[in-house]
Order: C-alpha cells, then structure tokens, then sequence
C-alpha cells in the first residue's frame, strides 16, 4: 500500500510538472499592438505627424537615435492602452525607424512590437545626419566595415567613393 501511494504521489508530481512547463511556454500572449500608419510614411520638412499605438498593456515607443523633436501623449480608453508619439515641426532628423511594443514584453516584430518607417523629404539635406560624425574610417583588409549612409527620401540613389591613400 505504501509503495502504491509513492508510486502515485510521484506520477502526479511529473504530471504537474510537465503541466508547469506546458503552461509557461503557452502563456498568455496579447495580440500585437495596432498603429493607425503602418509601413512606410513620407512627409515633407516641418511637417507634424501623430503616431498612435493601441494594444492590451503598457506602451512604450522606440525612435530614431537622431530624432529631437518628439512627444508622447497617452490616449488610453476603452479597456486599451494607447500612446500617441507627436513629431512637430519636422526635419530630416526625423526620419527612422519608429517602434511601439509593449513595455514587460521581449520586442517581437508583428507579435508584441508594430512599427513604421518615416521618411522626411528635405531637399537641401538628401542624408540624415549620423548619431557619430565619422571624418575617418579605418579599414583592415578581409574585415567588413559598415559605413552608415541613410537617405531622407525613399529610393535615394547613392554611390560610395573612395580614395586610396597609404599613410605611414
């Protein structure tokens, strides 16, 4: 008798365990956040643009490293959670990348995360200026080098050149 009742107080232990490890990886999970633009938005220099993100927890937004002139409203209602991102005035240094995910979840593109991309159309300024100013790239031969060149416009055709130089 006492053997059975071991025998079955550990069946039903790896039962709840294997129901524990069930549960944790088919936890709950909202349904992505919704923004009112998605894929790619272009407007001009100094014009304003509301973003607004709506999802079932907390918001936060993630934006270009060059963006400044920004705010964050929060809209919520309705039983959701909403943040409005505001770009006033804007510039070229406003084009990027623009994020809303949910704030205590790991960023996934289309499952906790939506974004757009913006571009800011500036004729005078046909490149967004870099977070680092680079005037020298070093360049070791066989390694790759990133040099970052990004465009205000969508479709800009650009060319690298460069000049061989040996400096002792």
């Amino acid at each position: 008798m006492m053997k059975q009742a071991v025998s079955v107080l550990l069946l039903l232990g790896i039962i709840l365990e294997i129901t524990g490890v069930a549960a944790i990886q088919l936890r709950f999970m909202p349904d992505p956040p919704t923004l009112n633009t998605y894929g790619t938005h272009r407007m001009n220099k100094s014009d304003n643009l509301d973003l607004t993100c709506r999802g079932r927890q907390r918001l936060l937004w993630s934006t270009p490293p060059t963006s400044t002139r920004l705010s964050t409203s929060d809209c919520s209602g309705s039983g959701l959670f909403c943040l409005t991102l505001t770009i006033t005035n804007a510039t070229v240094n406003e084009t990027g990348q623009y994020q809303c995910y949910y704030k205590d979840l790991k960023v996934e593109d289309g499952k906790t995360a939506a974004g757009v991309y913006v571009f800011v159309h500036d004729s005078k300024v046909p490149f967004v200026p870099s977070e680092k100013e680079y005037e020298v790239v070093f360049i070791r031969e066989g390694e790759r080098v990133v040099i970052p060149c990004r465009g205000s416009v969508e479709n800009l055709n650009v060319t690298l050149n460069t000049v061989r130089r040996i400096l002792f």
